[in-house]
């Protein structure tokens, strides 16, 4: 990814000199980075959480998760994980993190029969690090590949694959896909389920809302 890319995305605007290095820049995000956590901590001392409504109905993401699958993980699942965090029941930490990657999984999906053009400042990251749309699924396939036991595959804002265990939600967190096994049901027992509901989730992305928070990144 070029300089100019890694300036927008890190919040440097304006007229710069040529002291603005590759290095400073990604200095500047990690800073940024850091006060996000400080926010993440202080939304975990919050009162309460919700669970955001669903975009769509229950069977808009049919045939690639199915209307019970959805109704399951999002109704009882989701909305656990905020009902023991408001109530102050087990792991505020686990639950605050099942409330908040769930939130961020569910937003950023589209009803199935939808299309979602992939431009703007997403396309130009995905471009940059995959190439396109395939490119990123393969990325997305081979890092939830080393997660053992459940956990979360996820994108950054600058194109990067990570994985998180469990329900641990980290500040840089853009586009995350749930690998718990509850999620991928639909596609169990086939000896490729992950790939095939990776495959299939990757093609419900709403890019739209992706642009929307790569441009909220600051």
């Amino acid at each position: 990814m070029d300089i100019e890319r890694l300036k927008q995305l890190a919040g440097i605007t304006g007229n710069t000199n040529n002291l603005i290095t590759m290095k400073s820049v990604e200095q500047e995000m990690a800073e940024r980075q850091r006060e996000r956590m400080k926010n993440v901590m202080r939304e975990e001392e919050a009162e309460r959480v919700t669970l955001e409504p669903l975009p769509y109905s229950l069977d808009a993401l049919q045939p690639v998760l199915s209307k019970e699958n959805v109704d399951y993980h999002y109704n009882v699942l989701s909305n656990g994980y905020v009902t023991r965090y408001n109530n102050k029941e087990g792991d505020p930490k686990f639950n605050y993190g099942g409330a908040k990657l769930h939130n961020l999984f569910w937003q950023q999906l589209k009803p199935a029969k939808e299309k979602s053009e992939l431009d703007g400042p997403i396309a130009q990251t995905i471009e940059a690090n995959f190439k396109d749309i395939k490119g990123l699924t393969e990325a997305l396939i081979e890092q939830a590949k080393t997660i053992q036991g459940s956990g979360w595959v996820y994108m950054t804002a600058t194109g990067t694959i990570k994985t998180t265990p469990n329900q641990s939600f980290q500040p840089d967190v853009l586009m995350p896909i749930d690998m718990w096994e509850h999620s991928f049901t639909d596609y169990i027992p086939a000896a490729d389920a992950k790939v095939k509901y990776i495959e299939g989730v990757v093609g419900l992305i709403n890019w739209d809302a992706i642009n929307r928070r790569v441009e909220a990144w600051d």
